[in-house]
């Protein structure tokens, strides 16, 4: 099943359309990619593997927030979108992987996407296009 394309918060460039069950994966493995390029430090791979984690749910309660990052989920967003935020040294393909990921995640994360699940609007990667579903 194709989703609708969506805009990036932080561009008008469309973000390509996805495969439902693939799009966690394909987020962990952009942040891994991300990882590997060293672009992240310690401190934003947890961030956003922890956004990564609870996505498909559209987010963590307030509790798990509160323990493992000691902030509500408003400034948890904030700290997400910080740590994939572009930095000057970024090469454009960074900078690409990192906007995609921050759209993608806090669109997950939004309040109202809590209850029955997250199904994103849509996401490209990196010129790859998922092969459709039958």
């Amino acid at each position: 099943m194709n989703l609708p394309v969506a805009h990036s918060a932080s561009s008008s460039e469309p973000i390509e359309q996805v495969q439902q069950p693939n799009w966690v994966q394909q987020c962990r493995m952009d942040s891994e990619h991300l990882n590997r390029l060293q672009v992240l430090t310690s401190d934003e791979c947890w961030i956003v593997d922890f956004a990564i984690r609870w996505a498909p749910f559209g987010g963590s309660g307030p509790g798990e927030l509160m323990v493992n990052h000691g902030v509500t989920r408003d400034r948890f967003i904030v700290l997400l979108q910080a740590a994939l935020a572009s930095k000057p040294q970024d090469l454009a393909m960074i900078r690409a992987h990192k906007r995609r990921l921050s759209a993608v995640l806090v669109e997950a994360w939004r309040p109202e996407r809590r209850e029955g699940g997250y199904r994103p609007l849509g996401r490209q990667h990196a010129g790859r296009r998922m092969p459709s579903a039958r």
